[in-house]
Order: structure tokens, then C-alpha cells, then sequence
């Protein structure tokens, strides 16, 4: 047995059906890349401190970015603060401190922490 639509109602469904998989294909593609949302850029920031947690200003924080050996410096201010902006998201850093010779512990910032500001406190132990 062979079924025959009417030509107005085979035109319908033919247009149905067209429509239908237009949807199918454009709920499937994946986004453009110009449509894919980036991390935004970092923000490094903290307060140098020495053993008795007084701000150590004067103190030279260094940010190096693992991979490119990259290495960027700032001076704290009188309240031992630091901070570095724009920081590509997708590198690794080790952020540390020097103040008169001595150095604070490396903290390590991984690439897969989504954070984009985040506040790291370094101590430097100054012999008394």
C-alpha cells in the first residue's frame, strides 16, 4: 500500500521536517571561539610581614611565571603591602619576598585555581 499526502500537506511536512533538523543541527555546533568565555586576568595581592606579623615595608616581592621564567618585582608600601595585576590566567606563578637578605617561603599559584584575585600573606623571620 502506497499513502499519498495532498500536495498542500506533503509541502507542510516536508517543511516540518526541514525546520526540525535546522534546530537539530544548530542546538549541536558548538560555540564560535569569539563565543567562548575566557578567565579573566588575575590579581595577585598580600602583605609581607615579619615574625611578629609587623608590615615590613621596603620588602621586594618577586612573581616569576613558570614556564616563560618571566619574573616581575614590586616594593611594599609602609603597610607591607603588595599586589600585581593583569596576570595571565592560564599560567602557573611562585610569588615570594626579600626584605635586607632574607627571604620569605615560595607560594605556588596553579594555573587550575579559577580564583582570580587572591591574597597571599608572606613572612620573612628576621634575626633579632
Amino acid at each position: 500500500m502506497h499513502l499519498r499526502l495532498p500536495t498542500h500537506l506533503g509541502n507542510t511536512f516536508a517543511g516540518v521536517a526541514s525546520l526540525g533538523l535546522a534546530c537539530f543541527l544548530t542546538a549541536a555546533t558548538p560555540p564560535a571561539p569569539a563565543q567562548i568565555q575566557r578567565n579573566p586576568p588575575r590579581t595577585i595581592t598580600g602583605t609581607v610581614t615579619d615574625g611578629g606579623h609587623e608590615p615590613l615595608r621596603g620588602a621586594v616581592v618577586q612573581i616569576e611565571t613558570e614556564g616563560t621564567m618571566t619574573i616581575q618585582s614590586f616594593v611594599t608600601d609602609e603597610r607591607g603591602i603588595y599586589h600585581f595585576r593583569n596576570l595571565n590566567p592560564d599560567a602557573d606563578y611562585q610569588v615570594w619576598a626579600t626584605f635586607r637578605g632574607i627571604h620569605s617561603k615560595h607560594e605556588n599559584i596553579s594555573k587550575f585555581d579559577h580564583k582570580a584575585d587572591r591574597e597571599i600573606p608572606l613572612k620573612i623571620e628576621l634575626a633579632k
